[in-house]
């Protein structure tokens, strides 16, 4: 009687289990058929992005054929960059022929076409022809565009950088986290942590608290901790920071995209 109850009981268990895997199975196969429809949607965005980028392309070259001007070139040394400026072959243009010049700029070189050849004019050189207003519309948004897109990267780097620090910090204290003992030694351990993360020369001086010229955002913070107040200037090319300590010795710390570039000490 009791081998009966017993086989019953496990009959019963192995039931639930096989219904368990049953809609486990079941929402397995919901999420196949999902991720096959977002694959399809996805390639058929894909496919009318590439063409919205072509159709776009097409209508760019367009505007730029009708927004052309022809000029004569006046300057005896002009030359053009083909294909890139600044990079590649320079090709010279003779004094007194034709160019055709289009509302397209690459830092601060024009877009030229010459002897049936497309390159890059520097603005040493068509600022003496004398192009319509339109062309100066497009050279201050080819400035604002490339300052922008240069800002952008220096922060994207200096966000990479920072992740890559704390990252190794975060390992680094992952992996002696079990010593306990080590670990209740805060001084020694912070020590041994800076001494094995900076080398024996820089960390001995993080430790100390002490900053120098080339310093890191992150070592500046493990010496001094986080400043009283930060005040952030962008430039053309760079972002300036200033932070402030009102405890200490150090009063102002400024940097450069995260590089410590100037030091002002309290009187």
């Amino acid at each position: 009687m009791k081998l009966i109850y017993l086989i019953t009981i496990f009959q019963i268990l192995i039931l639930n289990a096989q219904s368990r895997l049953d809609s486990l199975y079941y929402l397995v196969q919901q999420f196949e058929d999902e991720v096959t429809k977002t694959t399809i949607e996805l390639d058929s965005l894909q496919k009318i992005l590439s063409s919205l980028h072509a159709k776009y392309a097409e209508e760019r070259f367009l505007l730029m054929e009708k927004s052309v001007v022809k000029r004569i070139n006046r300057a005896a040394f002009a030359g053009m960059w083909i294909d890139k400026p600044l990079e590649g072959k320079r090709k010279k243009i003779l004094q007194g022929k034709e160019i055709y010049l289009y509302p397209h700029y690459i830092q601060d070189f024009i877009r030229i076409s010459y002897n049936d050849t497309i390159g890059y004019m520097s603005s040493a050189f068509y600022d003496q022809i004398g192009l319509p207003p339109y062309f100066q519309e497009a050279r201050q948004r080819a400035i604002i565009r490339e300052k922008t897109k240069l800002n952008l990267d220096n922060e994207k780097e200096r966000f990479k950088r920072r992740e890559k620090e704390m990252i190794h910090e975060a390992k680094y204290l992952a992996k002696n986290i079990e010593d306990l003992s080590y670990a209740q030694k805060k001084k020694e351990y912070r020590k041994r942590i800076l001494l094995d993360k900076w080398g024996e020369d820089l960390g001995y001086k993080i430790n100390a608290g002490l900053i120098e010229i080339g310093f890191t955002e992150m070592m500046v913070e493990e010496a001094l901790g986080h400043p009283d107040n930060i005040n952030r200037t962008e430039y053309s090319f760079f972002i300036r920071e200033q932070w402030v300590y009102n405890i200490g010795k150090y009063h102002y710390v400024y940097l450069e995209d995260g590089i410590v570039t100037a030091i002002q000490f309290k009187g």
